[in-house]
């Protein structure tokens, strides 16, 4: 990354209602993707950037999801929940710091590093003040619409789609949730924020018109593929991300010398270590922090939480949590190991 102080702030503070839990302070970026919750995965995004600090903002539910992040990353909380500016005016350890801001959705567990990179690369390439991300959607209903002054690419406002006209609704170009700020004009600009829309919050998206009229430089970095930057917003959309990050993690797998016999029935975390010439059968799910060594033969039918595994087994039909396995062994079919040594 290029040689500037960089921060990043995620914004993990809402309620998340849509997910219809019985429990309505349950949060909701805690939720789990193959075991791990949801944030987690913004986190793993953000962290290779070089970073000179790392906050969460955390709000609704704030107690777990301050337990999922709390090992990678600066916690501050949101008490009131009024909008993603409020949200920002509460990491006040942020306002002497020189730098650039990354500004980024807790629920947006398909984002990459690449992307990130790409973006910040053209924030600092174009000297700009602010750089939003955005992408063209079919059906743009719900989001964030970016206003351009008409026959030029001048960014003019982000309207949002509750405050928007029929006209402004039509746009296709969306805001996609992500900003890299000059922190100096963030942290000037974060009290002129205003309230003065249908839900009565604190828009971050407000910048890009403020800083327009001021004359700063704002620019917006359009993606070409919006999976990136899909947000996760009820349970329907958690089984669509986790597919996709399955397929991510499988190919990735499949690429290093792992056998996958029927990628859509292997359901493994992306933290999940295994060696060369391993062959994983189908109906299998690998989660935790679970560690695999070479030549194995794992499934069908097969669990393993947390276990770790020499090499040359066998394992068949079997649960095994929180056990260790050596070399050369055969486990199952049928067999339920917990807390257990098997050298």
């Amino acid at each position: 990354m290029e040689n500037r102080n960089l921060y990043v702030v995620i914004l993990g503070a809402g309620r998340g209602s849509r997910m219809e839990s019985r429990d309505p302070n349950h949060s909701k970026v805690a939720y789990p993707i193959l075991g791990k919750p949801l944030i987690n995965y913004v986190i793993d995004a953000v962290k290779p950037l070089g970073l000179k600090d790392l906050f969460t903002v955390v709000g609704y539910g704030g107690k777990a999801t301050e337990e999922c992040v709390k090992n990678y990353s600066k916690v501050v909380w949101q008490h009131q929940i009024l909008g993603t500016g409020h949200a920002l005016k509460q990491v006040t350890e942020l306002k002497d710091k020189e730098g650039d801001v990354i500004v980024v959705g807790g629920e947006m567990a398909l984002l990459t590093t690449e992307t990130l990179k790409r973006l910040y690369h053209k924030h600092v390439k174009d000297n700009n003040d602010l750089t939003i991300c955005t992408s063209v959607l079919e059906n743009p209903r719900g989001y964030g619409h970016v206003i351009r002054e008409k026959g030029s690419y001048r960014l003019l406002e982000i309207k949002e789609d509750k405050d928007a006209n029929e006209e402004e609704r039509e746009i296709t170009e969306v805001n996609a949730g992500i900003y890299i700020i000059n922190n100096k004009l963030l942290q000037n600009y974060l009290p002129k924020l205003s309230n003065n829309n249908s839900k009565k919050e604190y828009y971050l998206s407000e910048l890009v018109s403020l800083f327009n009229k001021d004359g700063y430089k704002s620019e917006a970095y359009v993606l070409e593929d919006a999976q990136d930057i899909f947000s996760v917003s009820d349970r329907f959309q958690l089984a669509y991300a986790a597919k996709v990050i399955r397929k991510r993690t499988n190919l990735k797998l499949m690429l290093s010398g792992v056998s996958i016999e029927d990628p859509d029935t292997a359901y493994i975390s992306p933290d999940i270590k295994i060696g060369k010439d391993t062959v994983i059968c189908p109906n299998t799910t690998i989660l935790g922090n679970s560690e695999i060594g070479e030549i194995n033969f794992i499934g069908p039918n097969a669990t393993l939480i947390n276990a770790k595994i020499g090499s040359d087994n066998k394992i068949v039909c079997s649960y095994l949590k929180d056990v260790k396995i050596g070399d050369h062994k055969v486990i199952g079919p049928y067999c339920n190991m917990e807390d257990e040594e098997l050298c």
